[in-house]
């Protein structure tokens, strides 16, 4: 199945790397950024812009789309037009990772290597999970949720969609909510609810700020979209903390 990757940064270098390791077939890379326009990445091409999905069937037999950007609101735009454009958007799941059983999954996951994965554990469409997590049992992660590396997930808790979880991150058992679209710091040691949008720091983990309301990214105009995403999202999946 021919596929292409979101993404020709440093991320979606990695990425590369494991979906060959897997036996994906990735035939190229779709990137906004002007500086990858007709470039290899480690002997990939850049085919073009993210557009570009809704012709690439066609023109390249492009069957499948990986999106591994750390912005949750992009990613999951992206993958959603990649299904309306009728590509496929499948999991990739590295092989040392420890599923228990009465684990669900949906479509468009990526889970990273080393990550532990608790038994009645909900993980919805979209999500990513780094390198290292220890998810608990008895979680729901909402659609584009994102846990990044060392993250450690208690039980019991119910992370709402585009929560953000950084760098080993502590989410304790006994809390049971984080709000949609909030951004838990890295290091940070949270004790108590989030509420939605809210940006926690320290140990214990208070809130810094609560974020704007921003524009949907649902539908509309991908590029321009990718566009004015793509510092945060295209280049490093932690850098949307400095923001």
């Amino acid at each position: 199945m021919k596929s292409v990757i979101i993404g020709a940064g440093t991320y979606g270098e990695v990425y590369l790397a494991y979906l060959q390791e897997a036996g994906v077939d990735v035939v190229g890379f779709l990137d906004d950024d002007p500086k990858y326009k007709g470039t290899d990445v480690r002997g990939v091409p850049v085919l073009g812009e993210v557009p570009m999905m809704e012709t690439i069937k066609k023109t390249h037999g492009v069957d499948a789309v990986y999106c591994p950007l750390g912005n949750n609101k992009l990613r999951v735009s992206i993958l959603k037009r990649a299904k309306a454009c009728g590509l496929k958007t499948p999991n990739y799941i590295h092989p040392t990772v420890s599923i228990s059983p009465d684990v669900t999954i949906g479509e468009g996951v990526y889970i990273l290597l080393g990550s532990c994965i608790m038994p009645h554990t909900v993980i919805k469409d979209y999500v990513m999970i780094s390198m290292n997590v220890s998810l608990a049992h008895h979680n729901v992660l909402e659609e584009g949720v994102f846990l990044s590396t060392g993250c450690n997930f208690g039980a019991g808790i119910h992370a709402h969609k585009y929560a953000y979880c950084g760098i080993a991150s502590t989410i304790m058992t006994g809390l049971h909510e984080l709000g949609e679209d909030c951004l838990i710091g890295a290091g940070a040691v949270v004790i108590r609810d989030v509420e939605p949008r809210a940006v926690m720091v320290g140990v214990p983990a208070k809130v810094l700020k609560i974020k704007e309301i921003s524009k949907s990214t649902g539908g509309g105009n991908l590029n321009r979209q990718s566009f004015s995403c793509r510092r945060i999202a295209y280049r490093s999946m932690d850098v949307t903390l400095a923001s």
